[in-house]
């Protein structure tokens, strides 16, 4: 009888874990369709609507996050993005030149390169692809899960045009909110 009971337990929290990863992934993939959303329109001020309370949100142009380096801004410095100046997002694969770009030349390169809304793959907290730049999301987003919007490369390439952009959210209380947006591509 107490072995039965046992094992009614761990079954009955297990479907309950089960149907909690299930609401939480749905949550999740929700609020990242809003964001893609928000940033094939240009729409920053929804983008801010979905930004973390108190962290801001991380712009990464590459897989690699560089936690101390990468440019974070606040709710409402995302909503006058298009009005800030030239900024240094971090250093060009190959050359190791400066990115200096204002928001709208740094979002047609590093954020929305291809209409990512319409990606053919969408990776739920899972990379889908990488090239040989070392890819340091779980590790810098320990508690964050991310959804990742993918094209793969072409055969005229031979697959070294792909392009993902991820999207990454942490939990505060009972919402998830953007805290990271990163862009990675075939580098050298």
């Amino acid at each position: 009888m107490k072995t039965k009971f046992i094992l009614f337990a761990i079954t009955l929290f297990s479907v309950a874990f089960s149907a909690h990863a299930q609401t939480e992934k749905a949550q999740v993939l929700a609020k990242s369709k809003q964001v893609v959303g928000a940033l094939k329109n240009k729409n920053v001020k929804t983008l801010a609507s979905y930004v973390h309370p108190t962290k801001g949100v991380r712009f990464s142009p590459y897989g690699s996050i560089d936690t101390e380096k990468d440019l974070t801004f606040r709710r409402k410095d995302v909503l006058k993005l298009y009005a800030l100046p030239a900024y240094v997002w971090g250093q060009a694969d190959g050359s190791g030149d400066d990115i200096k770009l204002n928001f709208a030349g740094y979002y047609k390169k590093f954020v929305y390169d291809k209409d990512f809304a319409r990606a053919p793959e969408v990776g739920y907290n899972r990379i889908v692809k990488q090239g040989n730049t070392i890819v340091n999301l779980t590790e810098a987003y320990p508690k964050a899960k991310f959804v990742e919007y993918h094209f793969p490369g072409t055969r005229k390439y031979d697959g070294m045009d792909w392009r993902s952009l991820r999207l990454v959210f942490e939990k505060s209380g009972k919402n998830w909110y953007l805290v990271g947006i990163s862009h990675d591509q075939w580098t050298i």
